[in-house]
């Protein structure tokens, strides 16, 4: 019996420390052979607007592939009005604002120029525009995203800035989600063991 409550302790005692985190589910996380390695998070939404005819979102999935450590992007636009339109080159960059004052600097991955198009929904009348991206984090100021929050997200595009205030919290009437945007990458990234 003795033995019997020892290995109990030593499961529960083991399940309690290897667990993963309720910030830890993968999209993707496997070996596809010998010599690749991916593991991507489930998308996570970070901003969101809604204001008159115009509603916009910002969803975060961060990657890891072979050990190159990035995040993935997408910036949704609807609305019944003309859209202005975004594009993203080689040479965009990403900041990330912490509470400290200090900045993390993101670099995109594509050395091509990438646009948000524009599709029409005939059913609600709406424009659309999805601009996506893949930003790879850069050694200075990283491990502050360990410890400190973000307060605000620019990015830095070809035709003109584009900014987020970045919520403690948001209750996302899109995805029908409660998330908490400025300790995205503290409750995210030691999912990767950093």
């Amino acid at each position: 019996m003795n033995k019997f409550l020892k290995l109990v302790a030593l499961l529960f005692i083991s399940n309690i420390a290897f667990s993963q985190d309720k910030n830890c589910d993968y999209e993707v996380n496997e070996s596809k052979n010998d010599t690749t390695y991916t593991i991507i998070t489930k998308e996570r939404v970070v901003d969101e607007m809604i204001f008159g005819n115009t509603t916009s979102a910002l969803t975060f999935k961060l990657f890891s592939v072979n050990g190159q450590f990035g995040l993935f992007f997408q910036y949704l636009q609807k609305s019944k009005d003309l859209i202005t339109p975004s594009c993203i080159d080689k040479d965009t960059k990403m900041y990330l604002d912490l509470s400290s004052g200090k900045q993390v600097k993101l670099i995109n991955s594509q050395d091509i120029e990438v646009c948000n198009e524009i599709l029409y929904d005939e059913v609600n009348k709406n424009n659309i525009r999805i601009l996506d991206g893949y930003f790879y984090f850069t050694p200075e100021n990283f491990d502050l995203l360990k410890t400190e929050k973000v307060y605000l997200i620019k990015i830095t595009a070809s035709t003109g800035d584009i900014n987020f205030v970045i919520k403690p919290q948001l209750e996302s009437e899109i995805f029908k989600t409660k998330t908490t945007p400025d300790t995205y990458f503290m409750d995210t990234i030691k999912c990767f063991g950093f």
